[in-house]
């Protein structure tokens, strides 16, 4: 496995500009061409599809802040008019233990008197006219959010300062969906997933201190330092988040089918930093097979501290818990699990309050895919058996139930059922459907759904199409009731 930058002390030695912007997309787009392959550069042709988020924030890891300026543009794709915004402030839950602060709102330029709601989660812009769909309008805003220090034992560990690094998950407000004029703010349960987003386009620049390396979602288009400080700016291509680590790491580099991988880790730990760069890199050369293309140049794995979890994905970026690093088993099946994810809800979105089974079931199987195609079929098969296990004791113990359900609704058995059950289900649709229908739907499903908001109907419907079978009975007992189901 080539590295790039075997060992290094984790500073970027060179910010490469992307390919040249696409000639056929307007001046504010262009840009993000540099964060996708040159194949999928005409995903942004439609440039309709996309809100835009640029952002301009000073971080300072000393005082654990980062604050700036930001601008949404915002276009209304409901089907009614809207007479206010809302956006969501992540830091602001009791599970991240920080602060987001928001002031000087405007809407395409006129200043409006913007309300905290829930507790300060959601924050409400009043629109100085309604807002028919279709119509864009401009939301303006300065913010400033704030990390808890050394908090992984108490609080959400991916917005924290804590080891040499500075996680910044969800630091900015990001724009609440909305369904027939009813928007989407209700305050997420720690469960499951926290962030239910659209794909959007981010224009990031950032300035914060030299000695950091600034490890975010996309791709660095320009760099340059001066004085001890350094000024980098951040293209994403469409994505459904954005995210920053600060780190003071080490970082091995490699690249697998024009997909730059990034692993940074603790100076203690190159063993495990160098393996999970060659699990990303093997994850993501099987999934490439398996599911299609990734489609962006860049992936990022950062060792940081978690206590009440061992990975966790954001778009182009997964954070991997420390204890991972040290001995403890696990750490290829967690990268693994975590790779798969930038198909299973990065890319292929859903909702993860509400059908949480969808990403991460389908992520937990393609750790069984990830294992046959680099072990072979026993190793496969020990997985499986692993998910078979999980799930069996939890039906012995009376907490079998249905896996489509919202995450508020499980009951001790959210892991045994979302993740194992969910598992044994896709590797009860292969032997239902055979091996080559099985991966037609793996690609169909991505290729349908990609920067989309997938369901449960969608995900039977493209399973149906790739079988010429029928499959809701199938799918009923399995997914939509708690029937007796025969298990792969």
């Amino acid at each position: 496995l080539p590295a790039l930058l075997l060992g290094a002390p984790a500073q970027r030695l060179a910010y490469a500009a992307g390919p040249p912007p696409a000639p056929q997309l307007p001046a504010e787009i262009a840009p993000q061409a540099a964060a996708l392959l040159p194949e999928f550069q005409g995903d942004l042709a439609d440039t309709s599809a996309w809100d835009r988020y640029t952002i301009d924030a000073t971080l300072n890891p000393d005082t654990r802040t980062i604050a700036g300026r930001q601008s949404l543009v915002y276009t209304n794709r409901d089907s009614v008019a809207l007479d206010a915004v809302y956006l969501r402030l992540f830091p602001n839950l009791p599970e991240f233990g920080g602060r987001l602060d928001v002031s000087n709102v405007t809407v395409d330029g006129v200043p409006v008197r913007s309300s905290y709601e829930r507790a300060r989660f959601a924050l409400r812009v009043p629109l100085p006219q309604p807002l028919e769909p279709g119509a864009g309008a401009t939301i303006a805003l300065q913010f400033s959010a704030r990390t808890p220090l050394n908090g992984a034992s108490r609080y959400y560990g991916a917005f924290n300062t804590e080891g040499g690094v500075m996680a910044l998950a969800s630091f900015y407000p990001l724009v609440a969906s909305v369904r027939d004029g009813v928007w989407q703010t209700a305050r997420p349960h720690a469960r499951g997933d926290f962030v239910n987003s659209v794909s959007a386009l981010y224009d990031v620049i950032l300035n914060a201190p030299g000695g950091w390396s600034l490890v975010t979602t996309g791709s660095a288009i320009e760099y340059r330092a001066t004085n001890g400080r350094q000024v980098a700016r951040f293209v994403s291509g469409p994505q459904r988040d954005f995210t920053i680590a600060a780190t003071r790491l080490r970082v091995v580099s490699t690249e697998v089918d024009g997909t730059r991988i990034n692993s940074y880790y603790r100076a203690g730990n190159t063993a495990a930093g160098e393996m999970a760069l060659q699990v990303a890199a093997e994850s993501l050369r099987i999934f490439n097979a398996r599911f299609g293309r990734y489609p962006l140049t860049e992936l990022d794995i950062v060792q940081f501290d978690a206590r009440k979890f061992l990975g966790v994905e954001y778009p182009g970026l997964v954070f991997i818990d420390s204890r991972l690093y040290t001995g403890r088993d696990g750490l290829e099946i967690t990268v693994a699990h975590e790779v798969a994810h930038q198909w299973w809800y990065s890319l292929v979105g859903n909702d993860v309050q509400r059908e949480a089974w969808l990403d991460e079931a389908l992520a937990s199987y393609s750790q069984v895919i990830y294992l046959e195609e680099r072990y072979g079929a026993e190793a496969a098969a020990r997985e499986l058996a692993r998910f078979r296990s999980t799930y069996l004791r939890a039906r012995q113990s009376g907490l079998d139930g249905t896996i489509a359900r919202p995450v508020t609704d499980f009951r001790g058995n959210y892991v045994a059922l979302v993740y194992s059950k969910g598992a044994l289900f896709f590797g009860a649709l292969r032997q239902q459907i055979g091996d080559e229908a099985f991966n037609r739907f793996l690609h169909d499903y991505y290729a349908s759904q990609r920067y989309r908001e997938a369901t449960g109907v969608v995900l039977l419907a493209t399973a149906e199409a790739a079988c010429s079978c029928e499959l809701a009975a199938f799918y009923r007992d399995w997914i939509e009731t708690a029937a007796v189901v025969s298990l792969p």
